[in-house]
């Protein structure tokens, strides 16, 4: 077999193997709609970013349990996120940044010390660093879930 009819044939096999996924879609009894209500804005200025985790690995900074991403305008101090389809029945924990400045970025002072508005689920009120994954994890068991998150400056 000639390497033009073996590249052929790993191309088809693998439209065969991935085909049935293209355009599968998420069972809706598996997510659930989580809100969450961003409270004590210093401002309506930028944006409010909030991020869910499914895992500690480098939560709350890191990248690699981020699983989805959600920004609200606020409106009278207050700012509602909404994800749509969160894992239901798994561990889950939400970082919200109030970004003033609208630069995507987390604004720290001297020391690290934030310079922008920041809040995590379960309303956990950090003391001298971030809280852990399991300080803010919480559970969506129902097709519906809403928190509450306080800013802190």
């Amino acid at each position: 077999m000639s390497t033009l009819d073996r590249f052929t044939m790993t191309v088809l096999c693998s439209f065969v193997l991935v085909a049935p996924t293209l355009g599968a879609t998420v069972d809706p009894a598996a997510t659930a709609r989580v809100a969450v209500t961003v409270h004590a804005l210093r401002s309506d200025r930028g944006v409010v970013r909030c991020i869910a985790y499914d895992g500690p690995e480098r939560f709350p900074e890191g990248t690699q349990r981020v699983i989805a991403r959600v920004a609200a305008r606020a409106v009278g101090g207050v700012a509602r996120c909404e994800f749509a389809a969160l894992p239901r029945g798994r561990d889950l924990a939400v970082v919200i940044h109030h970004d003033e400045n609208g630069d995507n970025a987390f604004q720290r002072g001297v020391f690290g010390i934030p310079l922008e508005g920041y809040g995590f689920s379960n309303d956990v009120r950090p003391v001298l660093s971030a809280p852990s994954f399991e300080a803010c994890r919480f559970r969506a068991q129902s097709e519906s879930v809403s928190l509450r998150v306080t800013t802190r400056y």
